[in-house]
């Protein structure tokens, strides 16, 4: 079995593309430290968590750096750098330009990475390089989706990722895409061949289903370059899984909640915050945190009142933004993810070993590294396949979330009820994951 590895530019993406292998019955981790590695010779996949989509400049370099060289010993035949299905990322914040070019200055020689953002089972398109993403019942192009094109942080004002990916790159080169015609098989092989020996830097594929991903991911298995470099989603997990004869494995009954759940968000996402209100609806204590970039700690009395309302017996959300709106995402200082990580994960510690609560949802991808790195958390495996991008995980023995249910789910996936039923005995009342496309002969 050929290994699989990907760098992560934020947790809660990692933890789907794990879900995806898992589902798929190839054994994978996920790390969130590069010195870890070495748990991962043992697997077919292995990710490592980074906070690259939160970060600029030098430190987001330099992370890239660092994950792949961590990654090498394990000689991957191909590694993913997993960015998210809506290509959060800008020139200046979490830029995918920036992690591709780090890449290629430790293979020199590969050619232009091929970069496919498609996720179809999750309602992500590309067709002739324009982006779509589903929001509720209905697809938009990703400039007039109505949370990315308003996103706090990377707002998209462009459908057409050939320009949005060029002005993250030096120089802002004219970028190819791999159309849609040249997806058919008797035109994939040569076309694919033509753009991997051009001279741009990338070059963006469309794909609108999960067979475009599989005959994406044989090409990639293919590559005489070892590791074969790309940037994706996790359906690109997807098409390499399948790709190596992957199929859908049975699963686990899922376990329910044995007390109160504690969540903690740092998502202003108008997704996250629906949830939100839906828990309060139903019964759950909102603690709203109030803090700002210079006051890294959290205050007594908050930690006072979330051990209160457990102890009650009454499930907690605790937030940093209710919504793209909230005024705290609005404020002239808004609070760092690595600050509000270290908030977070302060509440978690405090309740879990007080052995409050051992059901924990984690929301929000940019911060969610950080809060459990923050608790020690070394390593991640699928324990349930939950709702699609947002696996329930357990960590690792040493780690202060030992033998609790970890829910990771960035802050655009689910629906409303997600951490209601997370929290109860009903299955959240969202889409299935789609079924793997028929297998042809190779």
């Amino acid at each position: 079995m050929s290994r699989i590895c990907f760098v992560a530019d934020d947790l809660t993406g990692a933890s789907d593309v794990l879900a995806l292998a898992h589902r798929l019955g190839l054994s994978a981790i996920l790390l969130l430290n590069g010195d870890d590695a070495g748990l991962g010779a043992d697997h077919d996949v292995v990710g490592l968590a980074t906070p690259a989509r939160s970060l600029s400049g030098d430190a987001l370099r330099a992370t890239v750096r660092d994950a792949a060289s961590s990654l090498a010993p394990l000689a991957p035949a191909v590694l993913l750098y997993k960015v998210c299905s809506t290509f959060d990322s800008s020139p200046t914040t979490g830029s995918i330009g920036a992690a591709l070019e780090t890449l290629l200055e430790g293979q020199p020689d590969h050619g232009p990475v091929p970069v496919i953002p498609a996720q179809p089972a999750f309602g992500r398109y590309t067709a002739f390089s324009q982006h779509f993403a589903r929001a509720g019942e209905q697809v938009y192009r990703l400039d007039r989706h109505p949370i990315m094109s308003c996103h706090p942080s990377t707002p998209m004002d462009e459908s057409d990722l050939r320009l949005v990916l060029s002005g993250q790159l030096t120089g802002t080169p004219d970028i190819p895409g791999l159309a849609l015609p040249d997806l058919a098989p008797e035109r994939l092989d040569r076309a694919w061949a033509r753009h991997r020996s051009a001279t741009p830097m990338a070059f963006i594929v469309d794909a609108l289903d999960e067979v475009h991903l599989r005959d994406v991911g044989r090409q990639l298995l293919a590559d005489v370059h070892r590791p074969a470099l790309v940037a994706g989603s996790g359906g690109m997990m997807t098409g390499l899984g399948l790709a190596l004869g992957g199929s859908p494995i049975p699963q686990p009954e899922q376990r329910w909640s044995t007390g109160p759940v504690l969540a903690v968000s740092a998502s202003a996402s108008a997704t996250t915050a629906a949830q939100i209100d839906h828990a309060i609806e139903h019964g759950w204590v909102e603690l709203p945190l109030i803090t700002e970039a210079r006051d890294v700690g959290v205050d007594d009395t908050t930690v006072q009142r979330l051990i209160h309302e457990l102890t009650a017996g009454r499930s907690v959300i605790v937030h940093t933004a209710r919504g793209p709106h909230d005024p705290r995402v609005a404020s002239d200082r808004p609070l760092p993810p690595s600050v509000a990580g270290q908030a977070l994960a302060a509440l978690v510690r405090a309740a879990v070993q007080r052995g409050l609560t051992r059901d924990v949802a984690v929301l929000g991808g940019d911060t969610s590294t950080h809060t459990l790195l923050n608790l020690g958390v070394r390593s991640l495996r699928v324990a349930e396949q939950f709702v699609v991008g947002a696996p329930v995980c357990a960590a690792d023995s040493d780690s202060v979330l030992a033998g609790c249910r970890i829910l990771l789910k960035g802050g655009q996936v689910g629906g409303p009820d997600v951490l209601t039923a997370f929290a109860g005995k009903t299955r959240p009342n969202t889409p299935p994951p789609a079924t793997a496309p028929d297998q042809e002969t190779p």
